[in-house]
């Protein structure tokens, strides 16, 4: 412990590591706009150059950029920063939800939040054709539900279509990017529900929960959107397909 003038202070902080500094250059070149989408970094040497280090923790820290998805590398060409619609961070988000111990029944109450947001939203923004246009989705959906055995394939990407065009309607992009995140997460289970209930859904087996979004949308009421969204997802039902309450990405996609 260190002291200053008789107080006691915790020890000094450990300078950041090589690969650390390399790490927080390039976060700063793009917080700061430097860099950009698309842009290429420098290379390896004029990296080493700059920060004056050696080329190993430059190479590590490129690779640790590459495998969050912010850099991607081009055979021959270099290194450069990602696209937006590039970087995903379900990865780590699913072992940080496993590792904490998360229950599927946080999963589902946090999805029913997003699905409360993104529905205000579309009841502020949504205009009668865009309703019409979610009618024509839903009840294409409807008919594919209730086929014996389902097309899961052809369900689940109506769902997702669904959901994509609901979200369109939505003007704030950061909601748009956290709904996508909870999607990732969420879609394997709606694969599992189609699976799980491959004879075909009845109303009594399954909510309809785009023909509640529906009416919600075309009352322009959001106190109804959150009377659907509350009850929109049965905990219990999701259990007794999934057969635990932990959260495990491994074990739906089976």
């Amino acid at each position: 412990m260190m002291e200053y003038d008789g107080v006691q202070s915790k020890k000094a902080p450990s300078p950041p590591s090589a690969m650390k500094k390399v790490v927080d250059y390039i976060a700063g070149e793009i917080y700061g706009g430097r860099l950009k989408a698309g842009d290429r970094l420098p290379t390896e040497a004029e990296l080493c150059a700059m920060l004056q280090i050696s080329r190993t923790p430059v190479r590590e820290a490129l690779k640790f950029l590459e495998s969050q998805t912010v850099l991607r590398t081009k055979q021959g060409s270099g290194t450069f920063v990602a696209d937006p619609g590039e970087i995903s961070i379900s990865m780590p988000l699913n072992f940080k939800i496993k590792l904490e111990g998360i229950s599927w029944g946080e999963i589902v109450d946090f999805r029913n939040q997003m699905e409360f947001l993104v529905l205000r939203d579309a009841i502020q923004n949504a205009t009668d054709e865009d309703i019409q246009h979610l009618e024509e989705i839903n009840s294409h959906l409807l008919v594919v539900r209730k086929m014996k055995p389902v097309p899961v394939s052809e369900a689940q990407n109506l769902e997702l279509l669904f959901h994509d065009e609901l979200l369109k309607l939505t003007n704030n992009r950061l909601l748009q990017e956290m709904y996508r995140i909870s999607s990732e997460i969420f879609n394997p289970v709606i694969a599992k529900l189609y699976n799980y209930t491959a004879e075909g859904i009845d109303d009594t087996e399954w909510p309809l929960s785009h023909t509640y979004f529906l009416e919600a949308l075309r009352k322009r009421d959001i106190f109804l959107a959150y009377q659907v969204s509350l009850n929109l997802i049965p905990v219990k039902k999701f259990e007794s397909f999934l057969g635990h309450t932990q959260y495990t990405p491994d074990a739906i996609k089976t």
